[in-house]
Formats: structure tokens, C-alpha cells, sequence
């Protein structure tokens, strides 16, 4: 696997289990400082996701990402938003059993962001009826209604959410 990645994917660790120091919180921040540095914004803690919001648009979110993280073990690819979205749909269809996303952080996290990649990611990838672009553009328009409830005005964004995130995949 470690020879498949690229120099820049392999700046830090990106999984904060195999941390040589994993019980030092310096040691956890400047690997997020050094990954953060390389544009590199998503590192795992074992099956769950640490992404440092980068407050600008690095075009990590493109079909062709889709494409490279559907289908492949968690752990080949390196760590992004995609590869958890693709896991949990493949668990809700081979288990049978519904699945849950959650998604929390401060405010300005990137929290909304998130869902909307996720939903973006389940609308262009998963398997659709007939009638899937009707659907498909359903499921990207109830964003907004989500957005609507418990929202403040803070410093970086008009329109803040105060609540975690909470997506039941079905």
C-alpha cells in the first residue's frame, strides 16, 4: 500500500493509531500541522475521520476522487471524506442494516461542507432507480432545509450551524 502513495501522502502519519507518540498531544497537532501544510486535510484515528477545515476550495472533491475511493478498502487510499462515505455504503448493503453518519466540530469546522460532499458522493456513486436523477437532486436540495434550523451569524460564516450533523443512511 505505502508504495502506491504518493511523497505528499505520506507527509506525517495518516493514521493517528501508528503515531510512534500516540499519547502526546504535541505529537498529535504537529501532524496535523505538517498534513494541513501539504494541503493534505484528512487523517484517520482507526475507522473515524479528523479533517481540518482549509477554508478554501483544493478541488479534492471531483468525480474522478469519487471514482478512486468507491470500492477500495478504507485503508489503500489515503485518507479523505470519500473513503468513509464509500465504507458506510458498503456495510448498509452488505449487513442489510441501516448505517449512521456523524459529523461534529466547532463552528467553521466544516460540518455543512461535509454533509453536502457526502450527499454529493452518495448522489453521483450509489446505484439509482429509473427515476434516480429526481432523487439524486431530492437529496441535494434537502441540504438547505437541514441548514435552516439552528443557525447563528458567527465572525467567518452568515449562516452557522449549532448543531452536529446526523445522516442515517438507508
Amino acid at each position: 500500500m505505502e508504495s502506491a502513495l504518493t511523497a505528499r501522502d505520506r507527509v506525517g502519519v495518516q493514521d493517528f493509531v501508528l503515531l510512534e507518540n500516540f499519547t502526546s498531544e504535541a505529537a498529535f497537532i504537529e501532524n496535523l500541522r505538517r498534513r494541513f501544510r501539504e494541503n493534505l486535510i484528512y487523517t484517520y484515528i482507526g475507522p473515524v475521520l479528523v479533517s481540518v477545515n482549509p477554508y478554501r476550495d483544493l478541488q479534492i472533491y471531483s468525480r474522478q476522487h469519487m471514482e478512486r475511493y468507491r470500492g477500495v478498502s478504507f485503508y489503500e487510499v489515503p485518507p479523505h471524506l470519500f473513503a468513509v462515505a464509500d465504507t458506510v455504503y458498503r456495510a448498509l448493503r452488505t449487513e442489510r442494516r441501516d448505517q449512521a453518519v456523524m459529523i461534529s466540530g466547532e463552528s467553521g469546522a466544516g460540518k455543512t461542507e461535509a454533509t453536502k460532499r457526502l450527499l454529493q458522493f452518495y448522489a453521483e456513486t450509489c446505484p439509482a432507480p429509473e427515476r434516480g436523477g429526481a432523487v439524486r437532486d431530492r437529496l441535494l436540495q434537502s441540504n438547505p432545509v437541514l441548514e435552516a434550523f439552528g443557525n447563528a451569524k458567527t465572525l467567518r460564516n452568515d449562516n452557522s450551524s449549532r448543531f452536529g450533523k446526523y445522516m442515517d443512511v438507508q
